[in-house]
């Protein structure tokens, strides 16, 4: 699309007839211009910034209300970690033509992450899973984790 869209500039400005727009000059325009492809991951766009302010607003007026420190104010988060989970890329030699891969590994645990907002105080994180069986529940390994089982909502 882009390769189309610069013929057609091209043309309109009375440019040289003979100038094609290749993949090896899209390649050289996109280096050039510091065009890179990303991934798209993540919910940023999925914010809601208006509760996001009433928050905040909220959050400051607590704060001078109760007198509140940041030794006080506590954050907590979740991530999920796929740990069976195998690359999705890989190098290869110029003779091979295809990288053979198994089955996407969906083995799933939560990683739970607390501290205060000072940082003084970090709570030891704690790893979830859904089941007691769980291999990692299993080890006599000292892990720094604590270690507990979720059980899903299904009420929705």
């Amino acid at each position: 699309m882009i390769q189309q869209k610069d013929l057609n500039f091209n043309c309109k400005l009375g440019e040289s007839k003979e100038f094609q727009a290749s993949s090896g000059w899209l390649e050289k325009f996109k280096n050039h211009h510091g065009i890179r492809q990303l991934s798209i991951v993540g919910e940023k766009l999925s914010s809601d910034i208006e509760a996001v302010s009433s928050f905040i607003t909220e959050l400051q007026d607590l704060n001078v209300k109760e007198i509140l420190t940041t030794d006080q104010i506590y954050n907590c988060d979740k991530i999920g970690l796929y740990w069976r989970a195998l690359l999705t890329k890989t190098l290869a030699a110029k003779n091979e033509v295809v990288a053979p891969r198994r089955k996407k590994m969906k083995d799933r645990v939560m990683i739970l992450g607390s501290a205060n907002a000072s940082g003084s105080h970090r709570v030891k994180m704690t790893l979830m899973n859904k089941s007691k069986s769980h291999p990692v529940f299993r080890t006599s390994i000292k892990l720094p984790f604590l270690f507990t089982t979720w059980i899903r909502n299904t009420l929705g």
